[in-house]
């Protein structure tokens, strides 16, 4: 179940980020944000974001258990001005391949055209190949690609979907 993110959910939303992070980006982004600095410092920066409503969130709900947590609004990429962006979607380990993230991305997509946006974009890591292929499946198109410096020191690429 889709439901907002509260506050007894950063915990386990923070978990599932910095776990997927140590998991998937290792060999390819800098390794200092991967160690216990590394999560720490993000593990703050989510906390912050979630306090503050920066983003729209919400997790992914099972029997009591967070399984994912989907991070979404307005993009801060200055020529796509006007586009609806897909921050995170992170799914735990034991979840994946069981379609939340499909539905998650579908959601994210009926949020942005209720808010009256018409196209959706969200980033991955170049690298992230498992990534870059689910979005294509549903759609998304690269539409840039660039080196991202620190901290990521690593290639970015982004993909974009007009939902009109």
């Amino acid at each position: 179940m889709i439901r907002p993110l509260v506050e007894s959910d950063f915990d386990a939303a923070i978990q599932i980020v910095n776990r997927n992070w140590k998991n998937v980006y290792v060999g390819y982004i800098n390794q200092g944000l991967l160690n216990d600095a590394g999560c720490q410092e993000r593990s703050q920066q989510l906390r912050e974001d979630f306090i503050n409503h920066r983003l729209f969130e919400y997790v992914w709900e099972e029997s009591g258990q967070i399984l994912g947590l989907l991070s979404m609004g307005t993009t801060a990429d200055t020529d796509k001005a006007s586009a609806f962006e897909i921050w995170r979607i992170y799914i735990s380990a034991e979840a994946q391949g069981k379609g939340i993230g499909g539905q998650l991305l579908t959601f994210a997509e009926q949020t942005a055209r209720a808010n009256g946006y018409a196209e959706i974009i969200i980033w991955a890591f170049s690298k992230n190949t498992r990534a870059i292929k689910f979005y294509q499946k549903y759609g998304y198109q690269i539409d840039k690609e660039e080196y991202l410096d620190a901290p990521y020191l690593t290639c970015g690429t982004r993909l974009s979907k007009n939902i009109s």
